[in-house]
This record gives C-alpha cells, sequence and structure tokens, in this order.
C-alpha cells in the first residue's frame, strides 16, 4: 500500500482511505483573459485540465500558501538548502578547526539545526491544524516538502510497520539532516524509536506504529 504521508491532517492515513468519493461542488470565478490564457498553457504542459490545475492552485493555498507570513515560514530555493549546512561547515574550516575534527562540528550543526525545525514545525502545526499529534506534524512537514520541491512517500508493510521516504537529491547532509529530524518527531511526538537508514540523496524511516 503506498500514498503520502497523510490525507487529512490529524487522522490515521489508514483511516482516511475509503471507496468514498470526495465532495464536490461548481463555483463560477471571473478572471482576466490573461489569466486564464496562462493557466490553460500551464495546463496543457503538464497534460492536465484547467479544472486539475486551478484545483491544485488552490489548494495548495488553502493547505500552504495563506499560512506562510503568519508562521514565518516560506518554501527555500533547494540549492539553498542544500549550500547551508555545507557553507557552515566551511566557515569551521576557514575558523581553524582541524581536519579531524570537522565531523563532529558537522554533527553538532546537524543537531542544532533539526532542534531548531521540530521546534518551527511544532509552533506551524499548532497554528494551522490546531491540534499536535504524529500524524498532523508529518502532514505539515510533507506540505512544506512538497511546495519546496522535495518527494515524499509512505507505505505500509504487514500492518504496522510504517516506511518513510524523502527522495531530496540534496546530499549527504540534508539526508543526515532529515534522519536527525525524523528521529525528533518520532520519538518526541510518537513515543517510538524509528530506524532511519540514509543514501546521498534519500532518507527512509521505517518504524512501527
Amino acid at each position: 500500500m503506498i500514498d503520502e504521508f497523510t490525507d487529512i491532517a490529524g487522522v490515521r492515513e489508514e483511516e482516511t482511505h475509503s471507496d468514498k468519493p470526495k465532495k464536490s461542488q461548481s463555483i463560477t470565478f471571473r478572471l482576466d483573459s490573461h489569466t486564464i490564457d496562462e493557466l490553460q498553457r500551464e495546463a496543457d504542459q503538464n497534460q492536465i485540465s484547467l479544472n486539475v490545475l486551478v484545483n491544485q492552485v488552490l489548494k495548495r493555498y488553502s493547505d500552504w500558501d495563506r499560512y506562510e507570513n503568519r508562521i514565518g515560514m516560506m518554501p527555500v530555493p533547494k540549492v539553498m538548502l542544500t549550500s547551508l549546512i555545507d557553507k557552515a561547515v566551511d566557515m569551521a574550516k576557514k575558523n581553524g578547526i582541524k581536519e579531524e575534527d570537522i565531523g563532529s562540528v558537522r554533527d553538532q550543526i546537524i543537531k542544532q539545526a533539526a532542534e531548531i525545525a521540530f521546534n518551527i514545525i511544532k509552533d506551524a502545526v499548532l497554528f494551522m491544524k490546531k491540534q499536535y499529534n504524529l500524524w498532523v506534524v508529518l502532514a505539515v512537514l510533507q506540505e512544506y516538502m512538497k511546495v519546496s520541491g522535495i518527494n515524499s512517500d509512505h507505505r505500509i508493510e504487514g500492518g504496522r510497520k510504517h516506511v518513510f521516504v524523502i527522495q531530496h537529491e540534496l546530499g549527504e547532509n540534508w539526508s543526515l539532516f532529515t534522519k536527525e529530524l525524523l528521529e525528533l518527531i518520532f520519538e518526541n511526538v510518537a513515543k517510538v524509536r524509528a530506524e532511519v537508514n540514509i543514501t546521498a540523496n534519500m532518507t527512509v524511516a521505517e518504524v512501527i506504529l
């Protein structure tokens, strides 16, 4: 079974799937011709209908964009994400940190960055969703990754084993950061330990829930 982290914030993803179609309703908007032309061009390039594209745009606004200014978070270009930790390590080298000590310095930088991110996510979740549990946290984290161009996936194996995959293509340091962050989330929010493995461009967490 493969799906996203969660479909409805606050509800375990296995409880959200059913054969029942999502409710929809028709509504009419008046838009200027240039905007319609641009949307149609984008839809054609992505080989989807204009209706699907507009739904995607409005869903992103509903799920994330309207909260950005209020919670002080914004999508960050991937090129910036991949360079932040690298630059911090380079600065440590320039400030005289010995080569043999760079590894521990990098680990400390990543640990502190993950702790900061964890606290920011907690505040964002409480503000956006008005509740705080594992599935809500994962939903907000996934939404942030989505708007930042990072792919994520969730599958269930054998009933209780959950496998969470983050494919970021940002290098080893970012894998170590996401590993630290996921461990903090599972240990502090769900009170369970996750087995987290990384490659240069992917982080995979396995946990029994």
